[in-house]
């Protein structure tokens, strides 16, 4: 792992330790469900990979619905918070242990605008190898007007607090180089510092 690297998993690692509620998402599973429009994809049996565990409430939801789920994490410390309810538990320092072709859902919400670009891209290689033929990958992300993407080299706190843009085209032009077809499923304006729009992708291959 990189210095960069390094840190970033230790931020996260202190937030969980100390139950930081103003860093975590604490999405509901029924808000996030609906929000990323997957409830259709979602049954009994689904094998489900969530990206980001927050507080974990979308994780047990999965599992409190007899749903296969398993988790991506930075944070050893975030992915030992829902470890009970997971099949499988992986870090983004192992990105090469996700299964190919293994997941009919793959979830990430309010976690694109906290990865460096580079990381980013190297995560999406493995997750869209790790998705279905058939299955879907909702992602959510944000842009801002004029710039395709604030993440190549950002400060540490725009990457602690969620201020990583990219367009809606900049980051599908990187999903379609490993494969995979995107289709905008949500979009909406926002006023949020540098934050000016709020976007949702399902991703099939």
């Amino acid at each position: 792992m990189s210095d960069l690297e390094i840190g970033i998993a230790s931020f996260w690692d202190n937030c969980h330790t100390n139950d930081k509620i103003e860093s975590l998402s604490g999405c509901q599973y029924d808000e996030t469900i609906d929000f990323l429009k997957i409830r259709d994809y979602i049954n009994s049996g689904s094998n489900v990979l969530e990206i980001g565990v927050g507080l974990g409430y979308v994780t047990k939801g999965l599992y409190d619905n007899k749903i296969k789920v398993s988790c991506l994490e930075v944070s050893s410390v975030g992915a030992g918070r829902v470890k009970d309810y997971c099949d499988q538990v992986y870090l983004t320092s192992e990105l090469e242990k996700l299964p190919s072709d293994y997941f009919d859902v793959i979830i990430c919400n309010n976690v694109v605008q906290h990865v460096v670009t580079d990381l980013l891209i190297e995560e999406l290689k493995y997750v869209i190898r790790s998705l279905k033929v058939g299955g879907v990958f909702a992602v959510e992300f944000v842009s801002t007007v004029g710039v395709e993407d604030t993440g190549v080299d950002p400060s540490f706190s725009e990457i602690q607090n969620g201020g990583l843009c990219r367009t809606p085209e900049y980051l599908e032009k990187i999903i379609n180089g490993f494969g995979g077809q995107c289709e905008l499923v949500f979009t909406n304006e926002v006023d949020f510092d540098i934050v000016q729009g709020h976007h949702v992708f399902h991703v099939t291959k």
